[in-house]
């Protein structure tokens, strides 16, 4: 897997705070061998996102930078519906209104960012 592609610095640090947290949540809660099926499946949004990005222009540039964020949280919210059982339930459930509550942050900052393509 080849690095991501950001739009620029302030992309950069809003995607990878939002995939760490996303990423610590699923590693605390889950096993090893879940764990690591979550980070294959974390890695074609990734190569999807740079793929995507390789073509990206004024008109797509928005979906572009909004592909990270927007598939991670749906991913980690059905490993989390995956994994889920009553002696999780509580963690989960806490885990789900944080990453709700980062992704709303986060989009709300990208909506923010002005075209430019470092």
């Amino acid at each position: 897997m080849s690095e991501l592609i950001f739009a620029n610095i302030e992309h950069r640090v809003l995607i990878t705070k939002f995939i760490d947290l996303s990423k610590d949540f699923a590693e605390e809660i889950s096993t090893k061998q879940k764990f690591k099926n979550y980070e294959e499946i974390l890695k074609i949004i990734y190569e999807y996102h740079n793929a995507y990005g390789s073509s990206v222009n004024r008109q797509n540039w928005y979906d572009w930078i909004m592909i990270l964020p927007i598939n991670i949280s749906v991913m980690t919210n059905g490993f989390f519906a995956g994994i889920e059982n009553k002696r999780n339930l509580a963690r989960i459930n806490s885990y789900r209104v944080l990453l709700t509550k980062a992704l709303e942050e986060t989009v709300d900052s990208i909506d923010k960012m002005e075209y430019k393509n470092e």
